[in-house]
Parts: C-alpha cells; sequence; structure tokens
C-alpha cells in the first residue's frame, strides 16, 4: 500500500507539470488559461482514481484532494470548479458505496484550497513549506474522516489501515506540489517581467530618435539601433562587427576610445562631443558612454548614446554672437571687450609687457545720418569696423562700444613704455589716415573723420573700466582740439574731469537758490540810443565770485541743466523788465532773453511762460526772447506753434548768431520773427574781410524782403560800427557801447540818460 501512495503521489507531480506548458502557452487570466489549468487539474485527478488503493468494497483512496486543493489555492474559483467537476464525473462513473462521499471529498477540497487563497490574501497565512505541509494534512485528515462515514467503516480501522504514513505522505504530497506550483508561477512572473522589461526597451530604444550602440572593450560594435541610417558614418550592417578606428576618421576615433576607456575605468557615465561628415552633411554630436553592468558575450561593454546637436551647436553659436557681437557690423561687442581687456591686463603684467586701448568715435556722424539716412549710417558703421579691422593686427581686438563708437585693443606692444606708446601713436597715425578715406555713400564720397583717445597699461594699477575711462577721456580731449586726432590720456584730464563734475555739483545744488543773477547789455540805435538791453546770466558762485556763463553753460548742457537755467534767466528778466515801468526813460526798451532747445521743446513751455508774465507783472510787448539758429533743426514745427501762440501774447522774436546755422529760408519766412541778430563772427572782420562784408549785406537784403529789422552784435571798433551803418544797419550791441553791467549799473544808466534828456 505505500508503494502505491508513493507511485500515485510521484504520477501526480509529473501531471501537474503540464501546468507548467499552459501556463506558458497562455496569457495569465485568460478564459484559455483557466480552462486548461482547470482541465490538466482534473484529469491529474482522473489519472489519481486510475490507480486507487482500495480500503474496503467501494471505499477509494487517491491523492485527489491534493489536486483539486491546490487547484484551488493557485487557480482560483473557476480553475477549482472546472477540476472539480472532471472529477466528480469521473467518480460518478465509477460509482460504489463511497459515492456521495467522494463527491463530497472532492467539494470539501476545493473548499479547503479556496479558504486557503483567501487567507494567503488577506495575509492570514503565507504559501510556505511547512504551512503547505499543515494544509495537505488537514486536508487529508478531513477526507479520512468523510470516508469513515461510508457503511461498514470506521475511523478507527481507517487509521490502522492507512494511518499515519498516508497522512504524511499526502501532506508531503501536498508540500511538493504546492512548492513546484509556487516556483512555476514565480518563475513565469519572472519571465513575463523580462519580457515586458524587454519589450519596453525594445520600445524605448525604438523611438529614441538618436544614435544607439552598444561598443565592447577594443572599441568594436556590437549592435547598432538608429531610424537615422543617414548619421551613421557607414550603414549598420557595415558598422557590427568592426572596430571604431576602421569605420570613423583618426581623431573621431581616438575621442570615442578615450571616453570609453573613461567610462569602463570608473563606471560611470563619460560624454564626449565630436564632428563628423555623414551622407546628412557635416554633423555635430553629443555622445553618451555608459558601462554595462554585466559582460556582453564575454567582453566588457558599454552602452553608446549619440545625439545629433547640430542645431544645438548653430543656437549656441547664435547666441554667443548675440551677447558677444555687435549684429550691424559683427565686431565684438562692450561684454567681449571687457572680457578681453581684463585678460590682456593679468597677461601683459605676467610678461612685462604694455598693451594700449583706443577710444574712437567718428566726428559728425550726427550729420551723415541726418542728411543721408539711417541706411547709410549703418553702411558707414560698417566699412568704418572693416577698415580698424584691415589696419591693425589679428591678434588685437576691434570693438563697437555703442553708437558711432569703437574701441581697439593693442595687447601686447613693448615692454619699454616710450617704445610702446610709439608704437600705438603709430597705429592711431594710420587709423586716422585710413578713416580719414572718403566713404561711397548714396551715391556720393563723403568724409567722415574721427576723434581717437589713446591710454596705456601694464600690470594691475588699473582696472578695465579705470582704463576705457581714461581712455574715454583722452577721445574727448582729441574732440576738443579740433577733431581728425588723436590724443594721448594724461593725468591733468582726470583732474579736469574731477572738476567739471565738481561744478556740475555747485551748479545743480544753486539752481532755485537765488545764486543767479542777470547782467545786462544795451542795445543802441544808429544815433546811440538806449533801445533797449540783452540779458545775460550769472553765477554767483560761492567762493569764486560772478562765474561767466562760458564757464558753466557746457556743464550745463551736458549735464541736462539748460531747462532750469533758462528758467532763472527769464524769472530774472522778467522780474527786471516789470521794474522798468516805473524807471524814468524805461518804458519803452526791450529785454531780451535767451532760450536753449531744450527749453522750447519741453511741454507746458508756453503755459510757463505765460504764468511767469501773470506772476511778475511784466509786459510782454517789451520781452524779446532770442532763439539760435540750429534750435530750429530739432522740430521747426513745433517751434512754429510756440512762438505763434507766444506771438500772440505780443512776445517777441529774435534768430541769434544767424548765419551761422543751417535754417531754410522758408521756414524763416513762416517763423513769427521781429528780428535777426548778425553774429560776432561776421562782424569781427568788417570792413576789410570781403567775405563777411557780402554775408553781412545779404543779411540786410533778406531782412529788408522780410520787413525785419536787423541788430548786429559783437561790436568793438569805430570802423565796424561805420561800415555797419553805411550798409543799412541801425540797431548794435557790443563793447564798443558797453560791456555786460550789472542791474544798478544799468538802471544808473537809465537815470542819467533820463536827467540830460529832461535837461534838453
Amino acid at each position: 500500500m505505500m508503494l502505491d501512495l508513493l507511485q500515485a503521489t510521484a504520477l501526480l507531480l509529473a501531471l501537474c507539470l503540464l501546468q507548467g506548458v499552459n501556463a506558458r502557452l497562455h496569457k495569465p487570466g485568460s478564459v484559455a488559461a483557466t480552462l486548461g489549468a482547470g482541465l490538466i487539474y482534473g484529469l491529474a485527478c482522473v489519472a489519481g482514481m486510475m490507480m486507487p488503493i482500495a480500503l474496503a468494497p467501494g471505499v477509494i483512496v487517491d491523492p485527489r484532494s491534493v489536486v483539486l486543493s491546490l487547484a484551488a489555492l493557485f487557480g482560483g474559483p473557476l480553475t477549482g470548479a472546472i477540476a472539480a467537476t472532471v472529477a466528480g464525473a469521473y467518480r460518478l462513473a465509477l460509482g460504489g458505496n463511497g459515492l456521495t462521499i467522494g463527491l463530497v471529498t472532492i467539494v470539501a477540497a476545493v473548499l479547503l484550497g479556496l479558504a486557503y487563497r483567501r487567507g494567503v490574501a488577506h495575509g492570514w497565512v503565507r504559501r510556505a513549506p511547512l504551512s503547505l505541509f499543515a494544509f495537505g494534512v488537514l486536508t487529508h485528515f478531513i477526507s479520512l474522516l468523510l470516508i469513515a462515514q461510508v457503511p461498514g467503516q470506521s475511523l478507527s480501522r481507517m487509521f490502522d489501515t492507512l494511518g499515519l504514513p498516508y497522512l504524511l505522505i499526502m501532506g508531503v504530497g501536498t508540500a511538493l506540489l504546492g512548492l513546484l506550483l509556487l516556483d512555476l508561477e514565480e518563475r513565469l512572473a519572472t519571465q513575463r517581467a523580462l519580457m515586458a522589461s524587454e519589450a519596453r526597451l525594445r520600445a524605448i530604444t525604438a523611438a529614441v530618435p538618436d544614435l544607439l550602440f552598444v561598443v565592447d572593450e577594443d572599441g568594436r560594435f556590437v549592435e547598432v539601433i538608429t531610424r537615422q541610417d543617414e548619421l551613421l558614418a557607414a550603414p549598420p550592417s557595415a558598422l557590427v562587427g568592426r572596430r571604431a578606428q576602421e569605420v570613423l576618421p583618426a581623431p573621431q576615433a581616438e575621442l570615442v576610445h578615450q571616453v570609453l576607456g573613461e567610462a569602463l575605468a570608473s563606471g560611470e557615465r563619460c560624454s564626449v562631443r565630436y564632428a563628423l561628415d555623414t551622407p546628412a552633411g557635416h554633423r555635430d554630436f553629443q555622445a553618451w558612454v555608459q558601462a554595462m553592468d554585466a559582460p556582453f558575450d564575454g567582453r566588457r561593454a558599454a552602452v553608446m548614446l549619440v545625439q545629433d546637436i547640430t542645431q544645438n551647436v548653430a543656437s549656441e553659436a547664435e547666441v554667443r554672437m548675440l551677447a558677444y557681437y555687435d549684429p550691424l557690423t559683427e565686431l565684438p561687442n562692450r561684454r567681449l571687450l571687457t572680457e578681453r581687456l581684463e585678460r590682456a591686463i593679468v597677461d601683459n603684467a605676467r610678461s612685462g609687457e604694455h598693451g594700449a586701448l583706443m577710444f574712437i568715435d567718428l566726428d559728425d556722424f550726427k550729420n551723415i545720418n541726418d542728411l543721408l539716412g539711417h541706411h547709410s549710417g549703418d553702411q558707414l558703421l560698417r566699412e568704418t569696423g572693416q577698415r580698424l579691422q584691415a589696419t591693425v593686427r589679428e591678434s588685437d581686438t576691434v570693438a563697437r562700444f555703442g553708437g558711432d563708437e569703437f574701441v581697439i585693443l593693442l595687447a601686447h606692444l613693448a615692454e619699454a613704455e616710450a617704445e610702446a606708446l610709439a608704437a600705438a601713436c603709430h597705429v592711431a597715425d594710420k587709423l586716422l589716415e585710413r578713416l580719414g578715406t572718403p566713404y561711397r555713400l548714396a551715391g556720393l564720397d563723403r568724409v567722415c573723420t574721427a576723434s581717437i583717445g589713446l591710454v596705456l597699461f601694464n600690470g594691475h594699477d588699473h582696472t578695465a573700466d579705470e582704463l576705457m575711462q581714461r581712455a574715454d577721456l583722452s577721445m574727448y580731449e582729441a574732440k576738443r582740439s579740433g577733431k581728425n586726432t588723436a590724443s594721448v590720456f594724461d593725468p591733468q584730464m582726470r583732474a579736469e574731469l574731477a572738476t567739471r563734475l565738481q561744478l556740475e555739483a555747485e551748479l545743480r545744488s544753486a539752481l532755485g537758490a537765488g545764486a543767479f543773477a542777470i547782467h545786462l547789455q544795451p542795445q543802441v540805435d544808429a544815433c546811440g540810443r538806449l533801445i533797449g538791453a540783452e540779458a545775460l546770466l550769472r553765477w554767483e558762485r560761492a567762493g569764486h565770485g560772478m562765474t561767466p556763463p562760458g564757464v558753466f553753460i557746457p556743464i550745463a548742457e551736458r549735464a541736462g541743466l539748460m531747462p532750469d537755467l533758462g528758467r532763472e534767466a527769464m524769472a530774472l528778466a522778467c522780474r527786471e523788465l516789470a521794474r522798468w515801468s516805473g524807471l524814468p526813460g524805461a518804458r519803452d526798451l526791450v529785454l531780451a532773453v535767451n532760450i536753449s532747445a531744450a527749453q522750447i521743446y519741453q511741454p507746458g513751455f508756453v503755459e510757463e511762460v505765460i504764468a511767469l508774465l501773470a506772476r511778475t507783472g511784466a509786459p510782454a510787448e517789451r520781452l524779446k526772447l532770442e532763439l539760435t539758429e540750429s534750435l530750429l533743426l530739432t522740430d521747426v514745427e513745433r517751434a512754429i506753434e510756440a512762438m505763434a501762440r507766444l506771438r500772440e501774447m505780443g512776445i517777441r522774436f529774435s534768430i541769434d548768431d544767424f548765419g551761422t546755422g543751417y535754417s531754410s529760408l522758408s521756414y524763416l519766412q513762416r517763423l513769427p520773427l521781429d528780428e535777426l541778430k548778425i553774429d560776432r563772427a561776421f562782424v569781427r572782420n568788417l570792413p576789410d574781410n570781403a567775405n563777411s562784408l557780402a554775408i553781412v549785406r545779404t543779411i540786410m537784403a533778406l531782412a529788408e524782403a522780410l520787413h525785419i529789422r536787423v541788430v548786429a552784435e559783437g561790436v568793438e571798433t569805430a570802423g565796424q560800427h561805420a561800415c555797419l551803418l553805411n550798409n543799412g544797419c541801425d540797431a548794435f550791441q557790443g563793447f564798443l557801447f558797453a560791456r555786460p553791467e550789472p542791474v544798478a549799473t544799468f538802471e544808473a544808466r537809465l537815470a542819467a540818460t533820463s536827467r540830460a534828456v529832461t535837461a534838453q
């Protein structure tokens, strides 16, 4: 009997291996897999019942309970039900006294298996060897209890016949079969996970838009994955099995070999960039190499992902171009120049050589833009950059600093300062000569010279910003020296700058603080009678006395303070004009005051003048505003509109320094003018200079045609006075008659004149 039990158990174990085949053939959880498993378990039960152990007539003992309970445990309710149906059908066919008990045993085994399955799902029990053994013993103990209910059987007899060996063998069989099924289940799960992982990896690699290689330690291509064969140096079939040195140019092959060695040695991901000519054209690539954890065909290997970064490289170059180069001239911009200058300072400090920095500003570039348009201005800037580059060495830096300013860095000149200065000045002279050559713009030859500021450097005594500031100061000195010249930095320039900044600070503080006064310069008619005066602003600078406008006006213009100064002058003039109404001999006099371009074009200028007249009580018809010709170039229409509104109130207008600007005669005809002032530059050369005399006569004729009065300023000699009288001028201003004088002195003059008239 014992041999029969062992034989039956072994047969059942062999038959249940068919479950492994079924599980591999069908998808887990599918209907086919469930039906197949149920049939296999059921047939295993049938095979067991075909080799019964007869305890008594009609009483059959077999391992069906093992199979059915495990079918329910591992397969679930449907698998257990199918297996029970097959086993039950066969048991019905056998018949016998124990038919009912046999069917109950079948159902009980399935129910016990499902109960075990539920316990595993809730974590109450595990499918461990000891648990499976205990489960098998329990199941077959219950089977013995059921079999004992067959008529003519007794529990004691059954234990005497089967006893403990039966329970132990069936318990071991249950445990073995359970472990086998558990192992099979885990293997299948692992296999499916590997297959899913492989499928995901295959999908990922297929979706990678670039190149994927497996390369062994000798640089041999083991596998090539790509959807873009045109990016390969050779077709995939020609790459596999060949080394990088055999298919790539030597420089690129050496880079691949080097990064492969680094990745295999460190175990970390390494990268490299290289360029390659491919069937798709010249391409830039980025390669990442990662060593594989396990050998490939017995050799160390690595995975190499190669990405086409041609577009990225082009974008990087474009970004660098925008960040470090001027888009118009394609020269280095301020940022790149600063970096190179800082590096040159360090290099020259180490080598002991001197370098030079040149600031170059085009003279009167604005005239080119205004007359020929910005297109011609841009053309001139581009050609200027080309001329500068063609004049200096390739190792020198030519940069566009902004607007019409260029900077040249001469990094290495000479160790001796005198020799370095001579070399830099020689370059500056060549640059002036080259830039002084006419430019072909809008079909015409135009000359646009330049002013150059130059500073030497050697060592860390000065920062890049300080050197640029010094070169800039030198350039402005060249401008003041007459343009089209070069100026070398002198420490005195820095002192002058400090003085200028100090003056600007004091000037700002003086505005609105009552620190300004006006001096009046008389204007007389042909008979020498007083007809008016011009108000000239003076600054009572603390600690320096009365400061003339020639000192502070240029500073105010550069600092944008002219509108504020203009308000000061006009307010003082209007207060004085209001006082004249009570002075004998002053009621018919006209007071002139200058206004700047920045002032007349400011919003609200007209309203400001009207409010000032109302506040001071000055008569508008005796106020004369003097404008320069060049002021009208900015926006003639706005100037005409403002002048017309003020003219309606009675305010008079005069064009100062007439003949030195660029006014159109058509504009002069439209302007509400009362007076033209002949500039002192033409009066100075009278009567001997024929050109000056011709200009004066032309101005007189123009004024007569426009019915405008003419005043000649800067009259200093009797000869000038006589010449002007002979050519029709009947109003004068200058040192010949009186210098600008304080208000008190002018009022004393008025009183004396009034007494003289009264005495007559």
